[in-house]
């Protein structure tokens, strides 16, 4: 990657593991699929993702879904492992787009833009260099800024505060906890900085404390977005109808796919609730599976946070997703609108196995 990242619950690391699914057809037609899990975040690692797909992978073999709506029923009898599921929905997709001249914003009702403005991304640090990081992403075209907090209130407040103060009147400023706030921090932190043009406060108390969200949203005038505990379709209509956030943050990997995220990004706008879309440490082909999602989407908070093309520096793909001016072009062409470079996939391979 460009640089090292390090967040409330990750460690510091500059290189990742991915995973990548290739589905061939006999006559030579091929769809590509991504699994990006960021260490320490994601919910499987790379070996727990490998074993998943030498389970489930056969089952689609056997199974040979003849469209989506197959491969999402046959997924339904499984259960968990959406990661897995997202790498073999987006590899199933993007043949299904090649084959019938399609582009997955296409199949998906059809994309409404052809880029999409992405929000920047400053690690924790000290006050003095997140503004100077924030000053350059605002110099480069960015309308908007992710803070990554530490889970010292006191501290936060105070990175909050000095961005804010900074860059607030010129671009939108989003801060993350990861989950790093006991319930009582949370609230003092989201009380405090009710006064600054925060955008929202993503994911202030873990995962599965859903009733001191809920406690920190209503203590608060400071808009409170719902992440990691939104695991399933499911959990987003149990948050929806509690009124547990304001605010939805969306992921492809998590949620098991571009068609389940669809699917939840339609629940939430029944409920008039916003959402932002994006995994941090994306490859080019899960970042354009879930920029054609949002440019496709009407219940989308832009800017989006698909940002790994922020991140990553070698990839083995073709076009990779460029990026000028605080916005990502979407991939032209069917599917994902990216191919396999196989020449270069060599450097990159460490383990591959074939399933027929």
């Amino acid at each position: 990657m460009k640089t090292s990242y390090e967040a409330s619950v990750h460690p510091d690391f500059s290189t990742m593991d991915a995973l990548l699914v290739v589905i061939s057809t006999p006559d030579g037609e091929r769809g590509i699929g991504t699994v990006d899990p960021s260490p320490g975040y994601s919910r499987q690692t790379p070996e727990e993702i490998l074993s998943g797909l030498q389970e489930l992978v056969p089952r689609v073999i056997d199974e040979s879904p003849d469209h989506p709506n197959e491969l999402v029923d046959l997924f339904e009898t499984v259960p968990g492992n959406e990661n897995v599921k997202c790498g073999i929905e987006m590899a199933y997709l993007d043949l299904y787009g090649r084959q019938y001249g399609l582009s997955i914003g296409e199949l998906l009702g059809g994309k409404r833009r052809d880029c999409e403005p992405l929000n920047g991304w400053v690690g924790i640090d000290e006050p003095a260099e997140m503004v100077s990081d924030a000053k350059g992403y605002r110099d480069d075209g960015f309308d908007s800024i992710k803070i990554k907090l530490s889970g010292d209130g006191s501290d936060d407040i105070e990175r909050i505060k000095h961005v804010c103060d900074a860059v607030g009147d010129e671009m939108e400023v989003r801060a993350d906890v990861n989950g790093a706030y006991d319930r009582e921090t949370a609230i003092e932190v989201a009380q405090a900085v009710e006064e600054y043009p925060l955008a929202h406060l993503e994911q202030p108390v873990p995962l599965e404390d859903l009733e001191g969200l809920a406690d920190v949203t209503a203590s608060s005038s400071t808009t409170v977005m719902a992440d990691e505990c939104l695991l399933t379709v499911e959990d987003v209509f149990h948050v929806l109808s509690n009124d547990i956030a304001g605010r939805l943050k969306l992921k492809a990997l998590r949620l098991g796919g571009v068609l389940p995220t669809k699917r939840a990004l339609d629940v939430a706008s029944s409920a008039n609730v916003p959402c932002v879309i994006g995994h941090g440490f994306g490859l080019s082909p899960s970042t354009s599976a879930e920029l054609q999602l949002t440019a496709s989407h009407d219940n989308i908070v832009r800017p989006i946070e698909s940002v790994g093309p922020l991140k990553m520096t070698d990839e083995p793909f073709e076009p990779t997703i460029t990026v000028e001016d605080g916005r990502a072009h979407i991939p032209e062409g069917d599917g994902l609108g990216i191919t396999l470079n196989d020449s270069s996939l060599d450097s990159f391979a460490v383990h591959s196995e074939h399933v027929s």
